[in-house]
């Protein structure tokens, strides 16, 4: 297998369970108590979960390993490993054939354990709480293809999310390039009516100037300005000049 699989804890088997035996007063088989009663066949919880529930619920190990006691009506919700390096060496083997330490937060997190104290290991679930071991039976192992699968949706939704942004910064490019579009031709649109109104104005004033002359020196000079205004088109030029000028600026507004 590509993943090294995660060492799971071997619970160590206790022929004499339902019995306290051995020497109470030591870490020998007389530190684990009496079977936890309230759990029933029919519902029986993970082994794991009830030598674990033991160990917490057992007075002679409150120094390593006990309920950490709250505020809250109903008893202690969450558990705390106060000596880690006695429970690796004292407390540990009774639920494991091995002391590593890391297995067995691997295994409380496989069963829905989560630390809830930054400044100590301290762990909780919903279903594990002081003097209430029937509720035992609703912890389960959290199945590995089910965790596989969660990763994926996560892994394709973190996927998805860095796509949309993505396509949200191109819009916003593309968005700005538009709106640098649109300026630049509503420019040209304002020079090209400023030039034909700058054209126009420049007519009409030359049509102006010529009239007056024409008036000072008789009917020659009408007749020679109106074979000029023809040659340069005022009766088709002037009225279009006008109109595609208003027409500009309209669209420009």
């Amino acid at each position: 297998m590509a993943d090294k699989e995660v060492e799971e804890i071997v619970l160590v088997s206790d022929n004499t369970e339902g019995s306290s035996s051995g020497d109470d007063s030591g870490f020998g088989g007389g530190l684990l108590p009496e079977p936890v009663r309230g759990v029933r066949n029919c519902g029986r919880p993970p082994n794991f979960v009830t030598k674990l529930y033991e160990l917490v619920s057992n007075k002679d190990t409150d120094s390593i390993i006990s309920w950490v006691l709250n505020q809250v009506p109903g008893g202690a919700t969450s558990f705390a490993i106060w000596n880690e390096v006695d429970f690796i060496n004292n407390v540990l083997p009774l639920m494991s054939k091995s002391n590593n330490f890391d297995s067995f937060i691997t295994q409380i997190h496989n069963y829905g354990f989560k630390k809830v104290s930054w400044d100590r290991r301290e762990y909780a679930n919903e279903w594990f709480q002081e003097g209430k071991p029937r509720l035992l039976e609703h912890i389960k192992r959290r199945n590995k293809k089910n965790s596989s699968e969660k990763e994926k949706l996560e892994n394709e939704i973190k996927k998805l999310e860095s796509e949309s942004k993505e396509v949200d910064d191109e819009l916003h490019a593309f968005k700005a390039d538009v709106d640098n579009t649109i300026s630049s031709q509503k420019k040209i649109l304002r020079a090209i009516a400023n030039t034909m109104k700058s054209i126009f104005d420049h007519h009409r004033s030359h049509k102006e100037v010529v009239s007056s002359e024409n008036g000072a020196n008789g009917l020659a000079l009408v007749g020679q300005q109106n074979h000029e205004t023809s040659e340069l088109g005022e009766s088709s030029f002037t009225p279009s000049c006008e109109i595609l000028t208003e027409e500009v600026n309209t669209n420009l507004q």
